[in-house]
């Protein structure tokens, strides 16, 4: 357990450093350029990536060390991270209407 927990820290510590030189170039502009649209943009760009990856762990996780180095400010982070949630639900109901079935649909809906 103590060693999964030292390799966990490493990991995302490498994580942060890594993604610090990727975004301290020309991908900070375009991050900063796109963190200044509106919050309700970023609901849909969030909901429209979890869609996209069928996860919203995934965006979140992704999301999360951009907060930490500071690229995506936390304001910005919960709005994307709402969207998330929403793409979430908005996946579990495309799957559930394979089944047709009103308790599928409703399971999906509390989601």
């Amino acid at each position: 357990l103590v060693i999964s927990l030292i390799f966990l820290v490493l990991g995302l510590i490498g994580l942060s450093k890594l993604l610090q030189i990727i975004f301290m170039g020309n991908a900070k502009k375009v991050i900063r350029y796109a963190v200044k649209l509106n919050g309700y943009v970023a609901i849909a760009i969030g909901c429209g990536i979890t869609i996209i990856v069928q996860s919203s762990s995934v965006t979140t996780s992704a999301l999360t060390p951009l907060c930490g180095i500071g690229v995506l400010p936390l304001a910005k982070m919960l709005p994307l991270t709402l969207g998330a949630n929403i793409g979430t639900t908005c996946t579990a109901l495309i799957a559930s209407l394979v089944s047709l079935k009103f308790g599928a649909v409703q399971i999906a809906l509390c989601h």
